[in-house]
């Protein structure tokens, strides 16, 4: 008997607890919103919002390296070979546009303006014999083979002179004061242009030819982007386009745009080099051959979006809390798939279609183990 009743009574909680799961199910299936208080609303700061139209740019992210253009970078060489008599600057001091960088002397320099001053002595000789038996031979006195002969000396000599004056000129000497037997013991090396002077290379007392550079200047306010991009993205980029950069060790941004589009492919790289002009004005740090991390701007589109705080990310994929609707002081929220796309300045882009009404713009997150 007892064993009958206790078989009854298993029976019957088996059935209640069946029950009671089933109304629990329905309860949930019946409940598939997300309750907050007004209470609760307020204390976490929430907030609501809708979907906003937003731009948002198509960038393509880049390395570059600061270089000069090619008139502000000048390679200071010496136009006669010589020994360094003085160098008169040092590396990273500023100079101007013909301020004397260095002197050089030597017996290449000493041979030049002695065979400059006999060249000088020739040509003024052969002139007037040619002026003398041009005349006679206007008057038939001499014969043409003379002329011809005479007249073949004096234009070479005449080549000559004017060939190394042209030299002379070029390291910055007085010829007229040569043509006097006054020779100069060093000529003067000048800055091309202004900037600030580097890469001095040698020492006082060195020899130096015509190959080799004393010294650079580079002025920074010439200095350009070199961009190197890959073919892949050639088809985004176009002349004009804004592009901001910032050096590594800064935080700050600047903007340039681009100035000129590479054609060429670099077999090694398999990089495409573009150039873009420094167009931001307030630029002091900038060093030649610095790496500097770039962005173009490609293009600019307005699109759906929401701040991100909006926007839960869960293992099964992206969702928002839309306001069903509110009662008294209950707000009820359903789950809302999304996509989201790009991100800027704090929002994010819907790539599926726009959630309608009110969405929860802040505090998701403290909900979400609802």
């Amino acid at each position: 008997m007892n064993v009958k009743k206790q078989f009854r009574y298993l029976i019957l909680a088996s059935v209640m607890l069946h029950a009671c799961n089933n109304t629990q199910e329905v309860a949930e299936q019946e409940s598939p919103f997300i309750e907050i208080s007004n209470r609760q609303f307020t204390a976490v700061q929430m907030q609501l919002g809708k979907v906003e139209q937003m731009p948002f740019e198509t960038t393509v992210k880049c390395n570059g390296t600061i270089k000069p253009l090619p008139d502000g970078l000048a390679r200071v060489t010496a136009p006669v070979n010589g020994i360094i008599k003085s160098i008169l600057v040092s590396n990273g001091q500023p100079v101007v546009k013909n301020q004397v960088l260095a002197e050089i002397s030597g017996n290449e320099l000493i041979d030049l303006q002695k065979d400059f001053a006999e060249a000088f002595a020739l040509h003024k000789r052969l002139h007037s014999e040619y002026e003398r038996v041009k005349s006679l031979h206007n008057e038939k006195v001499t014969s043409d083979k003379e002329f011809v002969q005479v007249e073949t000396e004096y234009k070479m000599a005449l080549a000559r002179y004017r060939g190394l004056k042209l030299k002379i000129e070029a390291i910055g000497l007085s010829p007229e004061r040569m043509e006097k037997g006054e020779f100069y013991a060093a000529y003067a090396l000048k800055s091309p242009i202004s900037g600030y002077a580097s890469n001095i290379t040698f020492h006082i007392g060195s020899y130096i030819d015509a190959q080799a550079a004393i010294m650079e200047v580079v002025n920074p306010a010439m200095f350009q982007i070199k961009l190197s991009l890959f073919a892949n993205d050639m088809s985004l980029i176009k002349k004009g386009q804004a592009v901001r950069f910032k050096m590594r060790n800064d935080s700050r941004v600047y903007s340039a745009v681009i100035s000129s589009i590479g054609i060429i492919i670099d077999p090694d790289t398999k990089l495409i080099d573009c150039y873009a002009a420094i167009t931001d004005k307030n630029i002091s740090n900038l060093l030649a051959n610095e790496f500097v991390e770039c962005t173009i701007i490609a293009g600019t589109e307005t699109v759906d979006a929401l701040p991100s705080d909006a926007i839960i990310k869960a293992e099964s994929g992206s969702y928002v809390l839309a306001l069903n609707k509110q009662e008294k002081d209950i707000y009820k929220f359903e789950k809302m798939t999304v996509t989201p796309g790009r991100q800027k300045n704090g929002y994010t882009e819907l790539l599926n279609a726009e959630p309608d009404g009110m969405i929860l713009t802040k505090g998701a997150y403290s909900i979400t183990a609802h």
